[in-house]
């Protein structure tokens, strides 16, 4: 499957089905294309809804028809700003999808309703996307209950863990690999990532510039 770095926090996952995790484009200084050119999606994944996670998404849920999945007040938020097809959820159950499951995790960060991060089950792998979050232990036990092939971690520091926190995550995740988000968009978040962001671990290390994949 490819597996492409849209900026920031925002994820293309394409094999037989399309899903974006919060993507966010056009007020980002970063992305490489504008949300009006998103043809294609099956599902949109909000890990929460602060702006620069969910402002595109009605359009984008518009253009392409896909069904926008969510904890249930960020859903809310989104069908009352047009997004017809949605799926509402909550931490720790598994929701079955045509294609592929998915279950929601925590998450630590501030936010009028719960943020959380996300298990993809899909095509035989496991993606977790820790959405915006501090270190937190129980990493260790999602971990060790659903074996990660690709994790999505927030590195920029200020507003979510910065490196020597997610050096700690990938620690208690053990993934197998593992894709630095949520920096150098602004100057807040500015980090230089290199090879120590995967220090005692066996994780391999893949930066992506924005726009750019590889293959899963």
């Amino acid at each position: 499957m490819k597996i492409q770095y849209l900026s920031h926090s925002g994820i293309l996952i394409e094999d037989n089905l399309t899903i974006l995790i919060d993507p966010w484009m056009n007020d980002n200084p970063l992305a490489k294309t504008k949300a009006e050119n998103i043809t294609k999606a099956d599902y949109i994944i909000a890990t929460h809804n602060h702006f620069d996670h969910v402002n595109d998404i009605p359009m984008i849920a518009k253009n392409t028809g896909a069904t926008v999945i969510g904890i249930v007040e960020t859903i809310e938020d989104l069908a009352s700003k047009g997004c017809k097809k949605t799926i509402g959820c909550n931490i720790g159950g598994r929701i079955m999808l045509e294609g592929l499951e998915l279950l929601f995790t925590q998450a630590f960060h501030s936010m009028t309703s719960n943020p959380s991060g996300v298990l993809i089950f899909f095509n035989n792998k496991t993606i977790y996307h820790a959405g915006d979050t501090g270190v937190f232990g129980d990493m260790k036990l999602i971990g060790v209950m659903y074996p990660i092939d690709l994790a999505f971690l927030p590195v920029g520091g200020h507003f979510t863990m910065g490196p020597t926190e997610a050096n700690m995550a990938i620690q208690l995740l053990q993934p197998n690999k593992v894709v630095p988000i949520h920096y150098n968009t602004f100057d807040v978040i500015k980090q230089n990532i290199d090879q120590n962001l995967v220090n005692n671990t066996k994780t391999q290390l893949i930066i992506l510039q924005p726009g750019q994949d590889f293959v899963l």
